[in-house]
């Protein structure tokens, strides 16, 4: 009798943990399926920022639904900002503010960016990354040690995409990779061969609103001119000194993808009116001063040299290098300092210009 007890007992406490294990595989299941994290995502796109200005900053997005997004960017001090078309309007120069995107009252994309201050008192960093649109963890790397640089604005040399720049290659190689970078800081965007290969740049500069490769950014008292492909190609130097003839910059720089050379007749338009050139094209990180123009040579943000026989150092270049980096731009009233940082976050040039 004892025994028979005993069995009904070890049964009833066997069927007991049985159903407990199933009610909690059953629970674990609803929360895992139902209750834990966020719902898909609202974006197919961004936002990112296109643009910033002094008193002004405007971001684009994408997204499958047409639920309305509601924009709002605040600084400390100063009351919210609601954006109108993605355009925020009579901001303060010289501020950081954050910004979050809203669909149905919930937060769903957040960053921050900074307004062009009046002048140098307030200085400005700017990052340089180039031939970098490949996709690949050294893309990735190099966004992420851009993104903790905090810069106000970013500037590519070119080759924002590989093979091409077709439109279903976009956000693979530049806002999915570059996301962290374009929630606080602008694409100032310079093409290179890559870009304008057939299909052509078209979804790129209408990507960032750009109405063709050459273009002129202003930052505050900050110009950046950007002339494409080629520093020989017809009307580049006289675009170059239509920009320069432009009043209430103190710095300048200019912006083409192939290096240039000595002798190339751009440097004559630039020498002495800008502050550096910056190029890439070479898949290599180059300083050189070319016929007395200070040039950087960004081209190695993603895309790996390749055959080095066609990746050969530059003949007068004071510093040639392989590594994976981009270029960080300090400017302030006393001068501006160069700092090429690589995929980990080392130091492995530095120049300061007085």
């Amino acid at each position: 009798m004892t025994e028979r007890r005993l069995r009904r007992a070890l049964v009833a406490v066997t069927m007991f943990a049985a159903v407990l294990v199933v009610a909690m595989v059953a629970i674990v299941f609803y929360w895992q399926a139902y209750l834990l994290g966020p719902s898909d995502e609202a974006f197919t796109r961004g936002p990112y920022l296109v643009r910033v200005g002094d008193s002004s900053a405007e971001l684009h997005w994408r997204q499958d639904s047409s639920a309305p997004v509601e924009l709002i960017a605040w600084a400390p001090g100063a009351g919210p900002s609601m954006a109108v078309d993605g355009r925020f309007t009579a901001l303060r120069p010289g501020t950081r503010y954050s910004w979050t995107a809203s669909i149905d009252g919930v937060a769903r994309a957040a960053g921050s960016f900074r307004t062009a201050p009046a002048t140098l008192a307030e200085p400005i960093t700017l990052v340089a990354i180039g031939d970098y649109g490949s996709g690949d963890d050294h893309e990735w790397a190099v966004a992420r040690v851009a993104a903790a640089q905090d810069p106000s604005l970013t500037v590519t040399t070119g080759d924002n995409s590989y093979l091409n720049a077709a439109g279903p290659l976009l956000d693979r190689n530049i806002f999915r990779p570059l996301a962290p970078l374009l929630q606080r800081a602008p694409l100032v965007v310079g093409l290179g061969d890559h870009d304008t290969f057939p299909p052509g740049p078209k979804a790129l500069l209408d990507a960032f609103d750009l109405q063709a490769e050459r273009h002129v950014a202003a930052y505050g008292p900050l110009q950046i001119i950007v002339l494409g492909v080629d520093g020989d190609a017809t009307g580049v130097a006289e675009f170059a000194a239509k920009a320069l003839a432009e009043p209430g910059f103190t710095r300048r720089l200019a912006v083409v993808h192939r290096p240039l050379q000595p002798g190339d007749p751009l440097l004559d338009v630039l020498r002495g009116r800008v502050d550096a050139v910056l190029s890439g094209h070479l898949h290599r990180y180059e300083r050189r001063v070319v016929d007395g123009m200070l040039t950087f040579t960004v081209g190695t943000s993603g895309m790996g040299p390749g055959d080095l026989d066609f990746t050969q150092r530059t003949a007068g270049a004071a510093v040639s290098l392989l590594d994976y980096g981009l270029l960080r731009i300090d400017l302030r009233a006393d001068g501006t300092t160069y700092t090429f940082i690589d995929e980990r976050g080392r130091v492995l040039d530095r120049l300061a210009v007085p």
